[in-house]
């Protein structure tokens, strides 16, 4: 099932996305918990390709949860055993019927080793719900992003930034190229939507000390009220551009309730809102993602790993 996201193109700013779901066959992986542990998804505009088991090299100094790498299209891929990472007891994990997803996200290529590959639904981003504390995951710490209800199971996406920065560090988020504020530099207010507390609080800590201050919500819905029913009365009430009150959004693009493409259609076509400066910030950021971003009116376009420009990228946006 050789790129598989290229026959689905998903229009721009719909708030909609489409999902691989996928098993991991459990000896713990009980359903009638209610958690749906076997049934996993994964976006599909993370999804390169989706293979057979391919010829698997032996790294002896890699990663515990890493089964060695192998080679596609002349590229050297690693293979992550997704039920290892998951600290699942799998079930004939080395079957020739398992499957690799082969994912590009960051910036970097991996191969996902899982138990078969189901099909693809296209969701909105209503149906996915944001883990809560009643729903745990007791298979890795906060490995879990939403939950999508099916009539039968619970599909779980799991965090595969969270899998790979985990497993090597390089590939996260690196904070090279802050820069310090400037005594004369005018306080600027930014809105955020993030749904990953890690990235709420480093961005917080990132931004805050040069200059910005921070309002943060949990997804493009969280944001988008926040615009309607703080911010747009405000400037209402005060008879002042929405520009006066806030300076600049920056979104991430997956997120429950409301995706960022969605949430910047809906800034971009709004008569006062229109005018606000928009920063994507995603793990998404390929040549496909820019010009989806491009055609919902996002300004710039920044991978999460270069987090570290994301302070200057800002200020330079501004100027113009």
């Amino acid at each position: 099932m050789e790129n598989e996201n290229q026959g689905i193109l998903l229009e721009s700013g719909t708030n909609e996305l489409e999902i691989v779901e996928f098993g991991i066959k459990s000896n713990n992986g009980d359903k009638s918990n209610g958690r749906g542990l076997e049934s996993f998804g994964i976006n599909v505009a993370k999804v390169r390709e989706i293979i057979n088991l391919p010829t698997i090299t032996a790294i002896p100094t890699s990663h515990p949860n890493i089964k060695g790498v192998f080679n596609l299209r002349n590229r050297v891929i690693p293979l992550v055993d997704l039920a290892e990472w998951l600290q699942l007891e799998s079930d004939g994990k080395d079957s020739k019927k398992n499957k690799v997803i082969v994912t590009q996200f960051n910036n970097a290529f991996f191969g996902f080793l899982v138990g078969n590959v189901n099909r693809i639904y296209r969701v909105s981003w209503e149906e996915v719900e944001p883990p809560t504390e009643n729903v745990f995951c007791s298979m890795n710490e906060n490995c879990i992003t939403g939950l999508i209800k099916m009539s039968d199971r619970i599909i779980l996406m799991l965090d595969f930034e969270k899998i790979v920065a985990d497993i090597n560090p390089n590939l996260g988020i690196h904070l090279e190229g802050l820069q310090n504020k400037e005594e004369d530099q005018e306080e600027i207010t930014v809105l955020i939507a993030e749904d990953s507390q890690v990235l709420r609080t480093l961005l917080t800590e990132t931004l805050g000390p040069v200059g910005f201050k921070v309002i943060m919500t949990n997804n493009g819905k969280d944001a988008w009220d926040k615009l309607e029913d703080v911010f747009l009365p405000l400037a209402q009430d005060g008879n002042t551009p929405i520009n006066d009150i806030i300076q600049l959004v920056i979104t991430d693009i997956e997120m429950p309730q409301m995706d960022g493409h969605h949430l910047i259609k809906k800034i971009k076509e709004h008569p006062e809102l229109k005018t606000l400066p928009i920063i994507v910030f995603s793990s998404l950021i390929n040549e496909e993602i820019k010009r989806k971003g491009k055609s919902v009116g996002a300004d710039i376009q920044i991978a999460k790993p270069e987090i570290g420009r994301l302070a200057a990228v800002a200020h330079e946006l501004l100027k113009k």
